[in-house]
C-alpha cells in the first residue's frame, strides 16, 4: 500500500485548477512549444481523463487564436467549431456538415480550430468522413480530436500530432482521510473550494486508491467525477457526494440505485 501523504495544512496548497494541472503536463508543453516556434500541427489528438479535455481546449484555442482575446465571448468565439459534445461523440451528418465551416475563411482568428468530441468513440462512417479533410485540410483550418481511450481510426492516426497525458503525469497520487478528525477537518477546509479543485483531489485519491490495490474504490471516484463534470453540479453537492463515496462505503451503484 503506497504511503499516506502528509494531511496539507491549508486549502490552497490543493485548490489547483484543472487548467494549471494541463498547462504542466508534458503534453501542453510540447504543443505550446511549438506554437511559440511558429509550427501549428495540421491535426492534434489530445488522450487524457474526460476532466481534462475542456481546459486544453481553451488553452490550446487561445495560443492558436493569437491569445490577444478578440472574438472570445465567455468560452465561446467564432473560429472555435465543436463537433458533438463532452459526452457525445458527432455523428456523420454533424462531421460533414460543420466541417464545412473549417473551409470558411477565419472571422477574428488567424485559423479556425474544429474540436472533435469523444473520438475515441465515433461511428467508422464518422471517422471515415474525415479522412479527407485530415489529408488534405484547408490552409487556415484545424484540427483536435479529444480521446479519453487511445481508439482512433488508425489513417486518422497516423496524420495527427498525438499528446498523451496520464493523470499521474500531473497529479501525485494522495491518501484520502483516514480518521474522524481528518474528515472533519477535510470537510472544513474545502468549503471554500470550487468544483474543478474537488475534483482533482477525488482524482488523486482514486490513483492512491488503485495504486493501494482498490480497484473498485478507484473505479467508482473515477465514475463521480464524471458524474459530477457532466452534470456541472457545485461545488457543495460535489462534496457531498465525494464524502458518500469515500466516507460512507457507499459504491457508485448503490448512489445510481438510490436516483431510479
Amino acid at each position: 500500500m503506497p504511503d499516506r501523504a502528509a494531511y496539507p495544512a491549508k486549502a490552497e496548497e490543493d485548490e489547483i485548477r484543472l487548467s494549471d494541472a494541463v498547462a504542466s503536463s508534458r503534453a501542453w508543453k510540447e504543443l505550446s512549444s511549438a506554437l511559440e516556434a511558429g509550427v501549428v500541427p495540421q491535426s492534434v489528438v489530445f488522450c487524457a481523463p474526460s476532466l481534462f479535455h475542456e481546459p486544453f481546449v481553451s488553452l490550446y484555442a487561445h495560443a492558436l487564436f493569437s491569445g490577444n482575446g478578440s472574438g472570445w465571448i465567455g468560452e465561446n468565439h467564432p473560429d472555435l467549431i465543436c463537433l458533438g459534445t463532452p459526452e457525445t461523440p458527432p455523428g456523420i451528418e454533424a462531421c460533414r456538415e460543420q466541417l464545412a465551416e473549417l473551409y470558411s475563411r477565419p472571422v477574428a482568428a488567424p485559423y479556425r480550430l474544429a474540436v472533435i468530441h469523444c473520438a475515441d468513440r465515433l461511428s467508422l462512417p464518422a471517422a471515415n468522413s474525415l479522412l479527407k479533410v485530415t489529408e488534405e485540410p484547408p490552409p487556415r483550418g484545424r484540427i483536435l480530436f479529444l480521446l479519453e481511450e487511445e481508439n482512433l481510426l488508425p489513417t486518422l492516426r497516423s496524420r495527427s500530432w498525438i499528446l498523451r497525458m496520464p493523470p499521474e503525469e500531473v497529479l501525485t497520487p494522495v491518501a484520502p482521510p483516514r480518521s474522524d478528525e481528518e474528515w472533519v477537518h477535510w470537510l472544513s477546509e474545502v468549503s471554500s473550494w470550487k468544483t474543478e479543485a474537488l475534483l482533482l483531489r477525488a482524482t488523486a485519491w482514486a490513483r492512491w486508491y488503485a495504486l493501494a490495490g482498490q480497484f473498485q474504490k478507484a473505479a467508482d471516484l473515477d465514475s463521480l467525477v464524471a458524474l459530477i463534470q457532466k452534470a456541472k453540479l457545485s461545488a457543495s453537492m460535489a462534496i457531498d457526494l465525494i464524502f458518500l463515496i469515500t466516507r460512507e462505503e457507499c459504491t457508485f451503484e448503490d448512489f445510481l440505485d438510490s436516483l431510479r
